[in-house]
């Protein structure tokens, strides 16, 4: 049977303008990642395409074309849109009641794939009026299973309506919603039939398709799109006052860095001048009452300091300015390092000192040789300060692995008070002390454990606290570090054999001559802003019999150099006016008997890497505040000619 429409498109066509505006709307100002959202653009889309195509081809199949082939490709468009947008009417209705289940998207996509198959054979001659074909004249023929094909799309709504219907009531937050959803689906299902019964006198479906939609978009859409916006804003209003409030964090930190540095810059200064000054009493006094009361002095100052370099290195970790410093280093030495620092309160309180370690182990490792031994010191001064009597022991294993690494196994146990297990979680906090009651008379500020585990995690290792309370407590640390490509390759116990043997010190070693000797001959420039460090330093000097010259600035610094020779100069950072760096940088600059001498800067500030930084500055070495009389001695030894020195 050859249909010939009448006039009677012109009815869609009068509402496709009104589609066409809303699927632009919601494709411009309705475009959200929510799975509904994105649902009702597509379902709006196949929509407008199937409205498009059903109108074009009703066109020319009304006598507007007679071109067979082009009628053809038209209407088999038309019929995969509306497979499509039947398929999209589905997925909408099932993402708005939160429909989940695998087998029910499964069946769907089966029987669209199985559409779009028939769809494509019924245009191949053989299969050649399956669902329709266009006569010679461009009349519209449809075929034996068009009708078949149309109530099986008609049936499927209506059966998944009400599967959806009956099993997800519960989804719906109104009862007016679940009205109106009936409604809609009544409308959708009554235009499928008024268009196959009135096929020859009107087009009505995609008339009831923009109804459809005009109506779910302002009933169901449109409130959850402001109810949307207003989250969006609020959101936006929170993240504002979020990354205000994170502005406000971070510069509160950034003060309180730069508080802390400075007040530990000036707390160092001081305390320069005071452990300075107690040196020089422990060294020409021989009162033995003196004595014992420099060195009280000396042991409450070096606590001092400990707290306060903690502080300041918490204090670069949580600004994120802390960074590490890896170099090669002699895990032996760094051990016996760490011992040498608690050696003294070891022996004062009578305990047992136990150093437990793999000798196979690899001597030359290459990683940040100066927080891990703050690390082991950190621990093993937190044990000799909760451990009355007994043992401290410090144990290191290690394992080879691939890429000339090593993971080393670092425990430091005691037997001292211990821990109760549910004390354990609470030790590596900041400012944080476990046991009050039993530890309240132990001086700490709580920190010690933290910058363990801050600078732990910053190399990529681990710590962790094993206690028997009443018993004792071991710390475990995990960290691996690489070989050392260049120098020594041996094990520990290769390494200390050669010590033993060999006068010269291992490759990689820097060469350190500890022998006693004066330089009568030498001359010396220290320049300082604080009088009194000035005459700590001319105190530690004096033994060394050296000629030694001081100015408290800069710019006297820079008319001394300009007439006078100095075998070294020794520059504070930190000054008024030209501060070290800049005076450094002038001195160099100026064509006088000093151009080619040693730089050392002397500065108040602590930390990992500082040798590095004032290296990259331009100077030959530094030496921190409160300044120690073996380290100045090892400078003098390091950059004083060879003539100068004369041998005890």
């Amino acid at each position: 049977m050859v249909i010939r429409y009448g006039y009677n498109v012109w009815l869609e066509v009068t509402m496709l303008p009104f589609l066409g505006v809303l699927t632009v709307f919601l494709f411009l100002r309705y475009a959200t990642n929510a799975e509904i959202n994105r649902k009702f653009r597509l379902l709006s889309l196949t929509t407008f395409l199937a409205a498009l195509f059903e109108i074009s081809s009703t066109m020319l199949i009304d006598g507007w074309g007679h071109h067979r082939a082009v009628n053809i490709v038209v209407r088999t468009i038309y019929y995969a849109m509306v497979t499509l947008n039947t398929y999209y009417l589905m997925r909408y209705v099932a993402a708005y009641v939160k429909i989940e289940d695998r087998k029910f998207f499964a069946f769907n996509r089966v029987l669209l794939f199985s559409s779009f198959v028939v769809l494509a054979l019924n245009s191949v001659p053989s299969f050649s009026g399956f669902f329709f074909t266009i006569s010679e004249e461009g009349g519209l023929i449809r075929g034996n299973y068009n009708t078949f094909w149309r109530t099986v799309y008609v049936f499927y709504f209506v059966a998944m309506a009400c599967y959806l219907q009956v099993t997800h009531k519960q989804y719906y937050s109104a009862k007016s919603q679940y009205i109106v959803l009936n409604i809609l689906g009544l409308l959708l299902i009554s235009s499928y039939i008024i268009q196959y019964v009135y096929l020859r006198e009107i087009l009505f479906t995609y008339v009831a398709g923009t109804l459809v939609l005009f109506i779910t978009f302002f009933y169901y859409e449109a409130p959850t799109y402001r109810r949307m916006l207003t989250v969006e804003k609020d959101l936006e209003k929170s993240r504002l006052l979020a990354e205000h409030s994170t502005k406000l964090t971070n510069a509160a930190n950034r003060a309180k860095s730069d508080f802390l540095a400075n007040t530990s810059h000036e707390i160092r200064t001081p305390m320069n001048a005071i452990l300075g000054m107690n040196e020089m009493i422990l060294k020409e006094s021989r009162d033995a009452e003196i004595r014992q009361a420099s060195l009280s002095i000396r042991n409450a100052g070096n606590h001092l300091l400990s707290i306060i370099n903690n502080i300041l290195d918490i204090s670069k970790i949580e600004s994120g300015k802390m960074e590490l410093y890896n170099t090669y280093y002699h895990l032996w030495q760094l051990i016996k390092d760490a011992e040498e620092g608690i050696f003294e309160t070891v022996h004062d309180k009578g305990l047992n000192f136990v150093l437990d370690i793999d000798k196979t182990l690899p001597e030359h490792l290459y990683g940040d040789e100066d927080h891990i031994r703050q690390i082991v010191s950190n621990l093993l001064d937190n044990a000799v300060k909760y451990t009355k009597e007994g043992t401290i022991t410090l144990s290191i294993r290690g394992k080879i692995e691939a890429r000339a690494r090593v993971h080393l196994t670092i425990a430091v146990s005691d037997t001292g008070m211990g821990i109760r297990e549910e004390d354990i979680p609470h030790l590596f906090r900041s400012f944080e002390r476990v046991n009050l009651t039993e530890t309240q008379s132990i001086r700490g500020a709580g920190l010690g454990l933290t910058l363990v585990r801050y600078l732990l995690e910053l190399m990529g290792g681990t710590v962790r606290a094993e206690s028997i309370y009443g018993k004792g407590t071991s710390f475990i640390i995990e960290l691996t570090q690489q070989l050392a490509q260049d120098g020594f390759q041996g094990s520990i116990q290769e390494y200390e054999a050669m010590l033993l043997h060999a006068p010269e010190p291992a490759a990689g070693v820097v060469p350190e001559d500890n022998r006693p000797f004066t330089c009568p001959d030498a001359q010396l420039l220290i320049v300082d802003d604080t009088p009194v460090n000035l005459v700590v330093a001319k105190g530690m000097l004096k033994e060394s019999q050296a000629k030694v010259t001081t100015a408290e600035s800069g710019e006297d610094c820079l008319e001394l150099l300009k007439v006078n020779h100095y075998d070294i100069i020794f520059l504070d950072h930190k000054m008024p006016g030209l501060d070290g760096i800049e005076t450094m940088n002038q001195a160099k600059g100026l064509d006088g008997p000093s151009r080619l001498s040693p730089y050392i800067a002397l500065t108040a500030n602590s930390g990992s890497g500082l040798r590095e930084e004032y290296i990259s500055y331009g100077f030959n070495d530094y030496l921190p505040k409160p300044i120690k009389s073996d380290a100045l001695m090892k400078i003098l030894a390091r950059y004083l000619p060879e003539s100068l020195k004369v041998r005890e």
